[in-house]
């Protein structure tokens, strides 16, 4: 029977829980990426803890046995990463202090703009204290997993999740599938959007959907909204890797292809929305034993008639071709529409000629 337990944990001065930060996993599944705080963000929370304001409580998830043995670390994050992180960077001399920092117990400390080295040098008693500091840790032990991704979400409800990271704390194979495609060396090396908040997780969400859709079931290409996309990871949390391995397979098998296509860090790849489209461009020629006639060139040429004929359509709409200016359009609205991404994938195939 799934059970899960709370209780404080002892001794959690800041710098003992800096210097077991190596115990602890940041990055568990359910978990949003790190570095989303700003600095001002950060340097406010160093304010709060040197000032002694409250701060929220931090959830740590307590290793089974046989998981700290598999993993050599006792605690994952549950919730608080972005403090911690904020703490750790600031003791790695990562920030200072803000500018206008004031020490309200006393006036006379002058620490704005310090490091936390130069706290140890001009006011080391300070710099004790912020070690000496209990976090408020704690730990949450169950033997089920998925009551640590109910609790996750459940404490960030008042702070919006967005939908790649609410989807990415769902679990399951599918959450597994779209984490190992993201990881491809595409995303290392050649997307141009960021990562801050799982953007390429949303995108590998989208491709594998579109492969499952497109040789299962519909056979066709689908909508891409996030409703969809929830569904297809919640449906599928019970199948095992071996039913996805196909889908898997292929989508792994063109983002190879368009590794080789693209540039580093290319400026086509820049548009969250055209990727899915260029991925069922290439997986297309792919399969019709085409792509050795495909060039990147082709798609910068492609680009560069999309932008004369805006040109053409500012000055004299009725000389400007319709369907490029409908390709635009369609970029720029309902991304995620099955109509959109069928539109454009046929234009973009129709100017190849190919």
């Amino acid at each position: 029977m799934a059970y899960i337990e709370t209780s404080p944990l002892a001794q959690t001065s800041i710098l003992k829980i800096y210097s077991e930060r190596d115990e602890i996993i940041e990055n568990p599944q359910y978990q949003r990426n790190g570095d989303i705080w700003g600095l001002e963000k950060r340097q406010l929370l160093i304010d709060s803890i040197i000032n002694e304001y409250d701060i929220p409580k931090i959830y740590f998830h307590k290793l089974t046995k046989a998981e700290r043995e598999k993993t050599g670390k006792d605690y994952s994050i549950i919730d608080g990463r972005q403090r911690l992180e904020s703490i750790w960077k600031f003791i790695d001399g990562v920030f200072p202090l803000a500018d206008d920092f004031e020490y309200l117990k006393d006036i006379k400390v002058k620490a704005g703009g310090l490091t936390y080295s130069d706290l140890a040098k001009k006011y080391p008693k300070l710099k004790i204290k912020f070690d000496s500091i209990s976090l408020p840790i704690i730990t949450i032990s169950t033997d089920d997993l998925e009551l640590i991704e109910d609790m996750f979400s459940r404490l960030n409800e008042a702070v919006p999740l967005n939908a790649a990271e609410k989807r990415n704390a769902f679990g399951g194979i599918i959450s597994k599938l779209i984490t190992k495609t993201s990881l491809h060396k595409l995303f290392k090396e050649n997307i141009n959007f960021s990562n801050k908040r799982y953007q390429h997780k949303e995108a590998a969400a989208k491709i594998l959907f579109l492969i499952y859709s497109l040789t299962t079931g519909k056979k066709k290409i689908v909508d891409t909204k996030k409703v969809y996309l929830d569904e297809f990871v919640k449906s599928n949390k019970k199948k095992s890797e071996t039913d996805f391995e196909d889908i898997y397979k292929e989508s792994f098998s063109v983002l190879n292809e368009m590794a080789k296509i693209f540039t580093k860090k290319d400026p086509l790849l820049k548009a969250q929305g055209t990727f899915p489209v260029y991925f069922l461009l290439i997986r297309d020629y792919k399969k019709e034993k085409k792509l050795d006639k495909f060039t990147r060139n082709m798609l910068v040429q492609f680009k560069d008639k999309l932008e004369s004929n805006r040109k053409r359509a500012e000055t004299n709409i009725s000389k400007a071709e319709y369907d490029l200016l409908e390709y635009d359009r369609l970029s720029q609205q309902g991304t995620n529409d099955a109509s959109s991404i069928t539109t454009r994938l046929n234009t973009l195939k129709t100017y190849m000629k190919i």
